[in-house]
């Protein structure tokens, strides 16, 4: 078969020259074969392009959105310990200031039994002191 028909290439040729669009030595149906395989070989190259393009964009997206959902959990972490550390801080003010309120209470009742006890015994010595200041005068008067 003759090397312009049969689409041979001529030794040492490795393809780079693909796209000069016609060499003389080249028949019709190596150049239509040639041209053929170079826009299969850019549509293929294109295609995988385009996937890598997708996988690089995703893994980019994915990881920005792993980023982002480790951020929201961490700040949760943080805000939950924020509002635990108030509610604490709540609770020992409350806890303290009942305290103090509950020792004031038995303080009051305390001093007002006391003072209580302390009215019933002078009012307890005064009657008595009377009732036997009175005896005695009735038994003076009689």
């Amino acid at each position: 078969m003759d090397e312009s028909i049969s689409g041979q290439a001529a030794a040492g040729s490795n393809g780079s020259d693909r796209a000069k669009l016609s060499v003389p030595q080249e028949g019709l149906i190596s150049t239509w074969v040639d041209g053929s395989l170079g826009v299969v070989e850019e549509v293929v190259r294109a295609g995988f392009g385009f996937l890598e393009d997708v996988r690089v964009e995703t893994q980019e997206r994915l990881g920005a959105t792993l980023d982002l959902i480790e951020g929201i959990d961490r700040s949760v972490f943080r805000v939950a310990r924020k509002a635990l550390a108030r509610v604490d801080g709540i609770s020992e003010r409350a806890l303290s200031s009942s305290q103090l309120g509950w020792f004031a209470l038995l303080g009051t009742i305390r001093r007002t039994s006391q003072g209580a006890a302390g009215l019933a015994s002078e009012t307890v010595v005064a009657v008595v002191g009377e009732r036997k200041a009175t005896q005695q005068l009735i038994m003076r008067s009689s």
